[in-house]
Formats: structure tokens, C-alpha cells, sequence
């Protein structure tokens, strides 16, 4: 369903068309008046088909020509334009089941992207307290809580959390497999991730080198997580407006979008910019997880880089050199996913200027003489990929973090209690007379 409101700017009195696509989340909206260049902004509430709207007010409206602007926090928009009210166009929701080129998969893709936003209404904070527990090592209330919890589900290779390996491993599944974040990284780059991830922990020549590194590089997995956590914290703030960006990716349609025409209205700049920012030098302050990794499974040494220089000379660089000078390749084993940062737009962003024409949504980037130019739809693509870049870098802390538990003695009991297990079922398993015999003769049992 479109609903239609007019609003009247304060400032300069022209009448603007909100026309709203209403679906399952209210609509944020920040709309650039284009007669005083004045920001209205509000929020379209969809359960009582409401609207909240500040600098204009509700009006009625008999003009034959108006300015238009599409919202919709589903589904991508065309942009702000001169419409005469005779002219017919179709609602973002069918423009939508275009894009796909199918009804069931348009619908199923932006009815996954619920999922992540249910649980940061309902389980984030949940979430979070768990994980506080574990970084602040109250184990006996965090072993209870979570072994409650993964009761639920029969995918999680154990019942029961008794010692810290298993609790790290209860809590990376359920913040994976319960929150929807794995649709927002997607099912295929999930997997990749993890593929890379079982490296770490797989590769039995390198778990003396790897222990080094954790120690003499001072990898503080606590710290790491728990600022790790603050950018979900961050990014769940700005979800509902990446909901449309999040779905054409997973669906493989975001291309397919013209964006001269199209992009995602509801979306803040000054949010996007704040979350990517932030994000950016995250990433970038837990880089030399990634470096270390290479040196150590391509040059068999920590310290020394694809460039020719240290880790130590890495170390010492800012933040803005740091992939500028070559020191992380993507045709490494840990550099491929990456790939996507773009330091110009962060640069511009922490050190010089950006601005967007809310009109033709289109963003420069400023960065010293040069300038990089951005749809607000292909930034918020970008937002996106610093959050799946976030837990590729958490995956491999998890997985130090299992070496580093190995270290110290701690096992998972999980794997134990299999064991025993599996050796008690040998014992009272009876052997039938002509069975191969267990001694390993290959003659028969007799």
C-alpha cells in the first residue's frame, strides 16, 4: 500500500508529496527542501499509519504539478522529482519484484533481512550481557545462562558449557546462527570466512609460531571483542536503513538497480558516515592479526612482510599507510577479504571534507586534491562490507583465541566427553563369531 501526505516547509511554504511505501518498518526520512535547501525530517509509523514530521507541517494539497519524494525502508526509491498528479507510476514494492525478476525471491530476500532486525529489538542486549560475562570472566553465572541456551538447539555439537573453550565456541555459534547477522554476511561469504578461520587452528605446523604472536604482539582478545561488539551495537542503530541495500545484495540484484534514478531515501548520511568511520579504523587497528597470519603461513616468520619491510615497520605506520604501502596482499592466504576497504573515503571522511546532494543522493568525497564521487546507495554498500570485514577479522580472533586456550591447557570438554564416549561404546560393543577380529589380523572373529 502507497499512502500520499503533503508537507508544508516552515520556512519557505512549499508543499512536498511524501509518497510512502508502506511494509513491516516505519520510515525514517530526511528530505532536502529544494526551493530554501532547509532539512525536513520525520518518521512514517506503519502500525497506526501515522506520521511525525519536523520543519513542515500536514497539509492539503489541489496543485496539478508538486514535488515528490518516494520513502520506503524496504525497498529502493526513485528519487526526489517535479510529478504531475495525473502521472502514473508503479509502487517501489513492484518496481522491486522487477529487480529480482521473481515475486518469491524479492519477498523471500526482504523477509530474511527481518530476522537481524527482530533481534536487535529482542535479543541484543541479551547478547551483549553474555559476552560481558565471558570478557569478565564470571564464569559460573555465564556457564548456566548458556548451556540453557544452546539447549534449544540441536545444530550446537554440545549440551553443556563447562570451562572457557566451550563457552567462546557456544557464544560464536549462537551470535552467528540465532541473530540473523549471517544473512547480512551471507551465506557464502560466511563460509568462506570460516574456511579461512579453520586455517588458524587447523594447520598443526604453525600453532608454536601462531602462540608467539599472540604473546609478543600483545593481541588482547577481550579488548578486541568487546569494541568489536560496540560497531554491532553501532550498525544495529542503522540497520532499517540498509534493509533495501542488504536484500539486492544477498539476492544477487543490487546491480540491477539505476542509480541516476533509484536509491534508498530513509538513509542518514551523518549515521552512515559515523558507523563507516568507525569502522574503518577498527578494521584497520586489528590489520595486524591479518599481517601477522601471512607472514607467518607464507614467509614461515611473523615478522617479515610481502613488502620487504617488518612487522614492526607496519606497527609504526598511520593508519592511512598501512594498506597504501603494500603490506597486506589479498593473493595471501588471510588478505582476500579485505579487499573491498577503500581508504580515499576514509580519508576524506576523518581528515578533509564530504557532502551529499540529498536531491540526486550523490556524495564527494574530498580526499587533499581529489575527490571521489558515490551514490549514497553504493555508500551504504560500503557500510555493509566494513560490517562483514568486522567479523571476518572476529573469526580469526576467535580462532587465536581457541590456540591460545590449547596453550593454557584448556580443552573443550565437549570434545572429551565424546571421546569417552565413543571408547565405552567400543567396550560394550560385542563382536559376532566370522566379524573381522579387532586384533588387525584381517582373519575372522572366532
Amino acid at each position: 500500500m502507497v499512502n500520499n501526505v503533503f508537507v508544508q516547509c516552515n520556512a519557505c511554504k512549499m508543499k512536498i508529496n511524501l509518497r510512502a511505501q508502506i511494509g513491516f518498518f516505519d520510515i525514517p526520512f530526511h528530505v532536502r527542501c529544494p526551493k530554501c535547501h532547509s532539512t525536513i525530517y520525520g518518521k512514517v509509523f506503519v502500525e497506526d499509519n501515522n506520521i511525525n514530521v519536523e520543519n513542515a507541517d500536514i497539509v492539503q494539497c489541489d496543485d496539478e504539478e508538486f514535488y515528490s519524494v518516494e520513502l520506503s525502508a524496504e525497498f529502493p526509491t526513485r528519487k526526489a522529482t517535479h510529478k504531475k498528479i495525473y502521472e502514473v507510476e508503479l509502487s517501489p514494492y513492484m518496481r522491486n519484484l522487477l529487480l529480482y525478476g521473481s515475486n518469491e525471491k524479492a519477498i523471500e530476500e526482504t523477509q530474511k533481512t527481518m530476522y537481524f532486525a527482530n533481534f536487535v529489538k529482542s535479543g541484543l542486549s541479551e547478547m551483549k550481557q553474555n559476552f560481558e560475562l565471558f570478557w569478565n570472566n564470571q564464569d559460573k553465572i555465564l556457564f548456566a545462562r548458556v548451556t540453557d541456551m544452546i539447549k534449544q538447539y540441536s545444530y550446537i555439537p554440545f549440551s553443556e558449557v563447562n570451562n572457557d573453550f566451550d563457552a567462546a565456541v557456544a557464544l560464536h555459534q549462537l551470535l552467528l546462527t540465532t541473530t540473523g547477522i549471517s544473512i547480512i554476511i551471507g551465506k557464502d561469504t560466511l563460509g568462506e570466512y570460516t574456511k579461512i578461520g579453520k586455517l588458524v587452528i587447523e594447520d598443526r605446523n604453525h600453532l608454536t609460531q601462531i602462540s608467539e604472536f599472540i604473546v609478543n604482539s600483545k593481541i588482547d582478545f577481550n579488548s578486541i571483542e568487546t569494541k568489536g561488539f560496540k560497531l554491532i551495537e553501532l550498525f544495529a542503530k542503522v540497520y532499517e536503513q540498509l534493509i533495501p541495500v542488504i536484500a539486492l545484495k544477498n539476492g544477487d540484484c543490487l546491480e540491477n538497480v539505476d542509480k541516476n534514478q533509484f536509491g534508498i531515501m530513509t538513509a542518514n548520511f551523518d549515521e552512515l558516515t559515523d558507523f563507516y568511520a568507525k569502522s574503518y579504523e577498527w578494521i584497520f587497528d586489528n590489520l595486524k592479526v591479518i599481517l601477522g597470519l601471512n607472514n607467518i603461513f607464507v614467509r614461515n616468520d611473523s615478522t617479515k612482510c610481502v613488502n620487504g619491510k617488518t612487522y614492526q615497520d607496519f606497527i609504526r605506520e598511520s593508519n592511512g599507510n598501512k594498506m597504501k604501502n603494500g603490506y597486506v596482499d589479498e593473493k595471501e592466504p588471510f588478505g582476500k577479504p579485505i579487499s573491498s576497504l577503500n581508504n580515499r573515503v576514509r580519508n576524506a571522511i576523518q581528515h578533509f571534507d564530504s557532502d551529499i546532494d540529498y536531491e540526486t543522493q550523490l556524495i564527494t568525497f574530498k580526499d587533499r586534491n581529489k575527490s571521489v564521487d558515490l551514490y549514497l546507495i553504493d555508500f551504504a554498500d560500503l557500510c555493509i562490507e566494513n560490517f562483514r570485514i568486522i567479523f571476518y577479522v572476529l573469526e580469526l580472533v576467535y580462532n587465536l583465541r581457541k590456540i591460545d586456550f590449547i596453550q593454557k591447557g584448556i580443552a573443550p570438554s565437549f570434545v572429551a566427553s565424546k571421546i569417552r564416549v565413543d571408547e565405552q561404546q567400543q567396550k560394550k560393543k560385542k563382536i559376532g563369531r566370522n566379524e573381522p577380529c579387532p586384533c588387525g589380523s584381517g582373519k575372522k572373529y572366532k
